[in-house]
């Protein structure tokens, strides 16, 4: 037990994130400044310790779990505290920082496929049924959806309770595992059972509008399938309607967040902006429409921040 005042580990610093107004009627979760650089240090915490306590991951056991990059991240940072192995699946072709920070965690990196992670997710449930393996199975959990409702959608409710907004009008969100979306969708629906919910994936690969992937630069979203939680839990839930963002209008968004309002996050961000100002100018009633930004910027300085002349340029 940690004395009065101190922190047992990092894990204590998940969550409480701040939720600022971005644009008039625009509520940002920045959900990037978690450790692990990402939203999903939530539920990395929260299904390993679930895990331990249905005694389904054993002192010398080894995570497994298929990823784009953040929650490979978040389980390998976790496992480094908790003093598990970690083994990240993940295809070729996405952010090489994010394949750092796994390996500076000291998970072991595989690499299955190429972009989506579709090859990957096979190689992760064979591991995860071998003895001495756990697979988080982030895709599938239903834990994903209850740590989704139970804390993150709660914190929200509560900040914008407190900071006299009250119930929200819609919850924009990009879907990966489409965790997020549905369980904060839920916990908003509990307090307001009229608010919209929007998913949003990119225009390049509309899964969830059109059955089709293609190859995109909003990493995080879109894996190349329709995700097991979106697919139980999106028409029982009502998701109200899809929005595909184009890679480069994300990006810009992503830029001018960084350059004018001082928030380095990631491309799955600001396709979650651009959705939410699209939904905004729909339905100009709706007063207060809540996203979130995911990930950090700094996990794609070599992609997307180059240093050219043209983009210091561009910033002045």
């Amino acid at each position: 037990m940690a004395a009065p005042g101190l922190s047992e580990s990092v894990l204590e610093a998940i969550g409480d994130t701040p939720l600022i107004e971005v644009e008039e009627g625009i509520y940002a979760k920045l959900e990037y400044l978690n450790p692990s650089g990402s939203i999903k240090a939530r539920i990395a915490r929260y299904i390993v310790e679930k895990a331990e306590r249905e005694g389904l991951l054993l002192p010398g056991h080894t995570i497994v779990e298929a990823t784009s990059g953040n929650t490979g991240n978040a389980f390998s940072m976790v496992a480094a505290i908790k003093g598990y192995r970690m083994v990240v699946l993940m295809p070729e072709g996405l952010s090489t920082e994010r394949v750092a920070i796994s390996r500076a965690f000291g998970a072991h990196i595989e690499h299955v496929g190429e972009f989506y992670v579709t090859e990957a997710l096979k190689r992760a449930r064979e591991l995860g049924k071998k003895e001495g393996y756990f697979c988080p199975a982030q895709f599938d959990s239903e834990w994903n959806v209850e740590e989704n409702r139970e804390w993150l959608g709660k914190e929200i409710l509560g900040q914008l309770e407190e900071g006299g907004v009250g119930a929200p009008d819609a919850l924009v969100m990009g879907v990966g595992t489409g965790g997020t979306l549905i369980g904060v969708g839920q916990a908003f629906r509990e307090k307001n059972a009229e608010a919209k919910l929007i998913a949003v994936e990119p225009e390049e690969s509309c899964t969830l509008l059109c059955g089709e992937s293609g190859v995109h630069k909003i990493e995080g979203i879109s894996d190349g399938f329709v995700p097991g939680i979106y697919e139980r839990h999106a028409e029982r839930l009502g998701v109200d309607e899809v929005y595909a963002v184009g890679s480069e209008e994300a990006l810009g968004a992503m830029r001018w967040l960084a350059r004018r309002r001082g928030l380095f996050v990631g491309p799955s961000s600001g396709a979650n902006l651009v959705a939410a100002r699209r939904l905004k100018e729909a339905h100009p009633e709706l007063k207060s429409i809540v996203t979130l930004f995911c990930d950090e910027g700094e996990k794609y300085i070599s992609e997307h921040f180059p240093a050219t002349r043209e983009v210091e340029a561009e910033a002045r």
